[in-house]
C-alpha cells in the first residue's frame, strides 16, 4: 500500500503562530529592555531541511519539547532563536554574556 504524496498546494510547515508568539505581541513592554535583533534576510517561505544531530541536541530538543508542550519542530526554531541571540550578543556586538540567578552570577564564554 502507497500513501499519496503531498501535494504542492499544502504548506511545507505548520505557519501558525504559536502561544508564546501571540503573548508576546500583546504583553506591555514599559520597563523592559529588548535586545535589538536586525531583520532577518531568512526566504519568506518556509524551507525543509535534513540535519544530523548529536545526542546533546536529542537531549535539549527533548527538554524543550516536555517542558513547553511543543512539538519538536517548534522546539527546534525556539532553540534555533535562541542560538541566534547569543551569538549576535557575543559575535556581532562584542557584548559580554552573564546568567544571573538569585544566589549568584557566571558569567558565559561562547567559543
Amino acid at each position: 500500500m502507497t500513501t499519496p504524496a503531498p501535494t504542492q498546494d499544502a504548506p511545507a510547515v505548520d505557519e501558525r503562530k504559536s502561544a508564546d508568539e501571540a503573548a508576546n505581541a500583546a504583553a506591555p513592554t514599559s520597563g523592559t529592555r529588548d535586545v535589538a535583533v536586525a531583520p532577518s534576510s531568512a526566504p519568506a517561505t518556509p524551507k525543509r531541511i535534513n540535519v544530523a544531530v548529536n545526542p546533546e541536541t536529542i537531549t535539549a530538543l527533548q527538554l524543550v519539547i516536555e517542558r513547553e508542550g511543543v512539538t519538536l519542530t517548534e522546539a527546534v526554531r525556539r532553540l534555533i532563536g535562541y542560538g541566534e541571540v547569543l551569538y549576535r550578543a557575543t559575535k556581532v556586538e562584542q557584548a559580554e554574556l552573564q546568567i544571573k540567578t538569585a544566589t549568584e552570577t557566571k558569567q558565559v564564554i561562547i567559543l
